[in-house]
């Protein structure tokens, strides 16, 4: 079967057959779809590259926040209204006490490690949100800057309201946010300038 067409005279001019036009529908939708897949893809990668670019900015915004916080209370213990309320000293805004029981949906003591999908044993996982985006924020103690890191058994019975002192003078911070996995490293010391230091993903490297 052809598909002809009339020029007026009687007479037909060459058309196509039906297998002709089954075949270039084919092909259209072919070419629709691909364009339309591409079209989706470079959608998508837009919105990860965003999605990550945010989770980027939240987190150096915490980095420094966490940063210009005073590294603990000018003493100890502190009643409750003191270094206890959020953000007024870093300790209290990121590791107020070594005590499960008192541990809340966004702020908990880790005293085993399987406590907190993966935090290490004697950290403290304090949930922020910046600008919409969810930050967690993986604090430990350590001896020293570049000291071994304290556990469980050396923070018993740590608590901003309750002891006589913080149980170190270092304390290290992991920020993390989804998505992309990235990750920025914060060392505080009580008589040493801060330190931050991004992970490898986050500076672009491998």
């Amino acid at each position: 079967m052809r598909v002809s067409v009339g020029d007026g005279s009687g007479r037909s001019r060459g058309g196509f057959s039906l297998l002709e036009v089954v075949i270039a529908a084919a092909l259209l939708l072919l070419t629709v779809t691909a364009v339309s897949s591409t079209v989706v893809g470079v959608s998508r990668a837009g919105a990860r590259l965003r999605a990550s670019m945010d989770a980027d900015r939240a987190m150096r915004s915490v980095a420094e926040r966490l940063r210009t916080l005073p590294y603990c209370a000018s003493s100890y213990p502190q009643p409750l209204g003191g270094s206890g309320d959020e953000g007024a000293d870093l300790l209290a805004a990121v590791f107020p006490h070594a005590d499960s029981a008192q541990n809340a949906q966004r702020a908990r003591y880790v005293a085993a490690a399987d406590d907190d999908g993966g935090a290490p044993a004697g950290s403290f996982v304090t949930l922020l949100t910046r600008d919409g985006v969810l930050v967690q924020c993986v604090a430990w103690f350590q001896a020293s800057p570049d000291g071994p890191r304290l556990g469980p058994e050396k923070l018993a019975g740590w608590d901003v309201a309750e002891s006589d002192a913080p149980p170190a003078p270092t304390l290290s911070l992991t920020l993390s946010a989804d998505p992309g996995g990235r990750s920025i490293r914060v060392v505080r010391s009580a008589l040493s300038v801060p330190s931050i230091a991004a992970s490898p993903t986050l500076l672009g490297g491998g």
